[in-house]
């Protein structure tokens, strides 16, 4: 007789969980895969159920069920912002199996970072952030970076230095001077100045 109640409570929040997600009726799950999704304000759109998806989510699914055979196109509503995703196998036709093929890739937007030069009567200066690398030749007043994704942290260093030239970048909190961090904005960005001055005999 327990195992009768037992059952029959599971049975009933079964049926309230599925009217609460599915409201159409359906009993298959909508939904896929999400990569590169670096940013807040995404908005994917199925019918008249609008699904916002989190920054760093993997996957996402619709709360309102599909039924066999029910068209279902999934669309972007609202990008992210500083970042642009697009939708593959995004439309279709449902058949008795949950839709989970639907895959949504986004590319955060990049832009330019650079900064003045002071002083570069050498050559050999080579800057990096991560693997991305800068080498500004003799005699230039400026260094850029071209493709920094919006709204990444960032540390400039100073890889190697011009035979007789001691360089420093400005605020650097480093006691060599030899980096400097900061924040990508979302456009082209002003990253601090490099001064480089001849080294004292």
């Amino acid at each position: 007789m327990k195992n009768l109640y037992l059952r029959s409570m599971l049975a009933v929040a079964c049926a309230a969980t599925l009217a609460a997600c599915g409201g159409s009726g359906g009993n298959l799950y909508l939904g896929g895969q999400v990569s590169g999704l670096f940013k807040d304000g995404l908005i994917l759109q199925n019918g008249d159920e609008s699904l916002p998806v989190a920054s760093g989510a993997s996957s996402f699914y619709f709360t309102k069920l599909v039924n066999t055979d029910d068209r279902y196109n999934i669309t972007i509503k609202e990008q992210p912002k500083g970042a642009v995703c697009e939708i593959n196998n995004g439309s279709g036709k449902a058949s008795s199996y949950s839709v989970t093929t639907a895959y949504v890739t986004c590319k955060t937007n990049t832009y330019p970072l650079s900064g003045a030069i002071t002083g570069l009567t050498g050559e050999g200066l080579t800057l990096v952030i991560g693997s991305n690398s800068a080498s500004p030749l003799k005699g230039s007043t400026s260094y850029t970076f071209p493709a920094i994704a919006d709204g990444a942290p960032y540390n400039i260093s100073i890889l190697t230095t011009p035979a007789g030239l001691t360089c420093r970048f400005a605020g650097s909190a480093s006691a060599d001077g030899h980096d400097i961090v900061g924040t990508m904005g979302s456009a082209a960005t002003t990253g601090a100045t490099l001064n480089c001055t001849p080294q004292q005999q």
